[in-house]
């Protein structure tokens, strides 16, 4: 098996682990390709394919005209889909056991998942991503590309790989996490693709990146999953996360110069984050680190986060200052809104707002933990304030905010794209088709909102230039003192003239 073959012009990586289909004699392999990795690789519904096996690997490629196809790719609703089950892939591949898809145009490599060297830095094949020259960013849990986005924004970064996994069993709906459909659209790692679709894309767990699909990169941007960590969380602190190793070893394989960390304030005390920035301090003895509130940058909502920027020479970077304009000169929420007559509207009678107000405000009024005590619950289109949006957004929820109607008696909730608008996401970022209200509603709520974070980028961006240049005007140094000076046959130093 050519690795180097397969891994050039890689545009996804897949790893997951395989099933089983039932056989008179006895169970084989079933190899089940998703629907995100055919549309990756551009296999449409009907269209035929030729799937060959080789002792080490099952190749899958688009039937040319004048071929046989062995295979036609199967369609579930329009959508392309391919299952396969023979004595020849469960000979080279195997029940239950762990994968790698390796997704270029027209065709599919798959091979069972190799191991590797902790500490190995080393060769890096050339990828989609590998002509890519602005500042190069690696995203770690990159969800729909919040980061990454922020960072390109600044006009001086591209994205060059995301890595995350997007599993039913990670939704925290209860009504899909009881449904384990393999056809279960992905649609955290096709946003990212959909947006960023120069760049490599490994759709799987962390820790099994393999050291030879990271290319090198400038910046790495890491926003780990924070429910250990936040307060509605379990509270376990990443005590059985094991991520901090392979976070290390694919940082130091991709050879990244500044780090980049996003999660609540809680994780920043934790046992992996100072687990994380020990093993580094060698590389990344320059760490910086901010609490901020996205309020306090420009935005309309509070979304306290905390920040550290890693960096591994010495330069001038600090966080920037917070915006302190006055309340009658911030934006208002009618200017992130869509429009304020062409929305669907709910009385808040009779509703689960109506409740919130009346039977449970009574009810647990002693408490505390009411909706009254969340000020910014019900605001108007002039509001220059709203609550944090969460991933919950898509249920009516007493610590959100919700528009209210100028007659006060409906409200409604903010559009996905307002969503986007008040989050700072640019004009040119979507979601990909199919994905519904719901699912943007948690995607959004899992993300970022951009604007602190791209105003940090900018100064991280800045660093790194000033770093360059300190460096290049070194070399530069350097090369004309030695053609002023040179050393003769007697280790004497003479003069050179030009």
């Amino acid at each position: 098996m050519n690795l180097s073959h397969i891994l050039d012009g890689a545009t996804m990586i897949r790893n997951y682990r395989t099933s089983s289909k039932p056989r008179k004699h006895g169970a084989i392999t079933r190899l089940w390709l998703e629907k995100p990795v055919l549309r990756a690789g551009r296999f449409v519904a009907g269209a035929g394919i030729i799937v060959q096996t080789f002792a080490d690997h099952v190749h899958i490629r688009a039937a040319l005209k004048i071929e046989v196809a062995s295979h036609i790719v199967h369609h579930k609703k329009g959508e392309p889909i391919l299952d396969l089950a023979n004595t020849d892939i469960d000979k080279v591949l195997g029940i239950g056991v762990k994968i790698d898809i390796v997704v270029k145009p027209g065709e599919l490599y798959v091979y069972r998942e190799m191991t590797f060297e902790m500490n190995f830095t080393g060769q890096k094949p050339e990828f989609c991503s590998h002509s890519l020259k602005k500042y190069r960013l690696l995203s770690l849990f990159c969800g729909i590309g919040g980061l990454a986005t922020a960072f390109v924004n600044t006009g001086a970064c591209e994205s060059a790989l995301g890595v995350d996994i997007d599993e039913v069993t990670n939704n925290p709906f209860d009504w899909e996490r009881k449904v384990k459909d393999p056809s279960y659209r992905a649609y955290s790692i096709e946003t990212f693709q959909l947006n960023y679709p120069d760049s490599l894309v490994y759709w799987g767990d962390l820790k099994s990146v393999n050291n030879l699909y990271v290319p090198k990169c400038d910046i790495a941007l890491i926003s780990a999953p924070c429910v250990e960590y936040s307060l509605l969380g379990g509270r376990m602190e990443g005590l059985l996360e094991h991520f901090v190793p392979h976070m290390v070893r694919i940082l130091r394989q991709a050879e990244v110069r500044a780090i980049f960390i996003e999660n609540v304030p809680q994780y920043f005390n934790s046992d992996t984050y100072h687990s994380f920035v020990s093993l580094l301090k060698m590389d990344f003895p320059y760490v910086y680190h901010q609490k901020i509130d996205s309020y306090d940058y420009g935005s309309i909502d509070h979304r306290i986060r905390g920040y550290s920027v890693l960096l591994a020479d010495k330069s001038e970077f600090s966080f920037p200052e917070p915006i302190k304009t006055p309340t009658s000169r911030r934006k208002r929420l009618k200017d992130y809104l869509s429009s304020t007559t062409d929305r669907t509207w709910s009385d808040i009678e009779d509703s689960t707002m109506g409740y919130f107000y009346n039977q449970h405000h009574k009810q647990y009024s002693e408490t505390g933990f009411t909706a009254a005590k969340n000020k910014k619950l019900l605001v108007t289109e002039n509001a220059v304030e709203i609550a944090c949006i969460t991933k919950g957004y898509g249920k009516i929820q007493s610590n959100q905010s919700y528009l209210l109607d100028k007659d006060q008696k409906r409200f409604s909730k903010f559009t996905p794209q307002e969503i986007l608008n008040i989050l700072g996401y640019p004009g040119w970022f979507k979601f990909v088709d199919g994905c519904s209200n719901t699912r943007q509603y948690e995607l959004l709520g899992n993300s970022v909102n951009v604007r602190p974070i791209e105003a940090i980028a900018s100064r991280v961006v800045t660093a790194l230039m000033e770093i360059d240049i300190r460096h290049q005007l070194k070399s530069s140094v350097i090369v004309k003192e030695s053609s002023v000076y040179e050393v003769n046959a007697d280790g004497q130093i003479a003069f050179v003239i030009n």
